[in-house]
């Protein structure tokens, strides 16, 4: 089996994909037909000095008919190093996962681990091809390589802690897991149905997840939600892991800090998501609190 390799901190996102083979109702970012010029992805190589790319937004990567020649275009440009942000249905296919098996990392948006769930998440019945998607990368020796990444919404949240054990029973090879509360932008915010949780009801049942994958030794973190709500499960927090090794706290497309009075106040706010502006335009602000807790005191758990 192939080493997992060490985790990237700097690499271009590149969009690519047109559309999609889903229809996932959290999406944030739906695709639109288009993609970047590859001029405009040269230049912004070249000016930044990045040997590492990220395949993502916009759609499906794996969708886009021209993949591979963008492939060999990056490469020509010096990238060494690419990240595969996909859903794994298209990996159903042996052929493709086998020429995609240089990939240095694959984070797979896995919503759900019953095909209920995920017929309703994804609004399609593709569930079984993405199951497959993730066989063939672990006949590859990849699943090491694997980030499952899971968006938390109305739809699932419920269902996190039987997600936990799906992944303990059936892919525990993979390289951690990554629970991130979904974001009321793109398709969810012009939905009829409120996607969006509260942290409230979301915690116990994350909180419980977090738990079962630790005691099975899967590495896991929980992303987009304040360290005011996680309570003894800070250390959990993605946020907190990129605060401690010097990374911007937000990535680079995530909306600014909403400024509230209660993180003005809080400690924990250099180390913190932060107050979410589309989370408060749903559910408001009575969920946050000022901390009096030096974030560097907190213990990060194994990432």
């Amino acid at each position: 089996m192939p080493p997992k390799p060490e985790v990237i901190r700097r690499q271009l996102s590149v969009h690519l994909a047109r559309t999609c083979n889903l229809y996932c109702e959290y999406c944030q970012a739906p695709p639109d037909g288009g993609c970047q010029g590859r001029a405009e992805i040269k230049a912004a190589i070249k000016k930044g000095g990045y040997t590492a790319v990220s395949l993502e937004g916009g759609g499906e990567p794996t969708t886009a008919p021209d993949l591979f020649e963008w492939i060999a275009f990056l490469k020509s440009c010096g990238i060494k190093s690419f990240m595969l942000s996909t859903n794994a249905v298209a990996l159903a296919d042996p052929a493709l996962a086998r020429r995609l098996r240089f990939i240095h990392s694959f984070i797979v948006n896995f919503p759900a681990c019953d095909e209920r769930t995920y017929k309703k998440v994804t609004r399609s019945v593709k569930f079984p091809l993405a199951l497959k998607g993730l066989e063939n990368l672990r006949a590859l020796g990849l699943a090491g390589r694997v980030r499952l990444f899971h968006i938390i919404s109305a739809h699932n949240y419920t269902r996190l802690p039987a997600f936990a054990d799906w992944v303990a029973k059936s892919y525990p090879e993979a390289g951690f897991v990554n629970f991130i509360f979904m974001r009321n932008v793109g398709r969810a915010a012009s939905s009829r149905e409120n996607l969006l949780p509260t942290y409230t009801r979301a915690m116990p049942r994350l909180k419980i997840a977090l738990a079962k994958l630790k005691l099975k030794g899967i590495k896991c973190v929980i992303q987009n939600t304040p360290l005011c709500v996680l309570g003894s499960f800070r250390g959990f927090s993605f946020e907190l892991q990129r605060w401690r090794r010097g990374d911007p706290v937000l990535p680079h497309n995530a909306a600014p800090k909403a400024k509230l009075p209660a993180c003005a106040k809080c400690r924990l706010e250099p180390a913190c998501c932060g107050a979410r502006p589309d989370y408060l335009a749903v559910h408001g602000s009575r969920e946050l609190s000022a901390q009096d807790l030096d974030p560097a005191s907190i213990k990060p758990e194994a990432f």
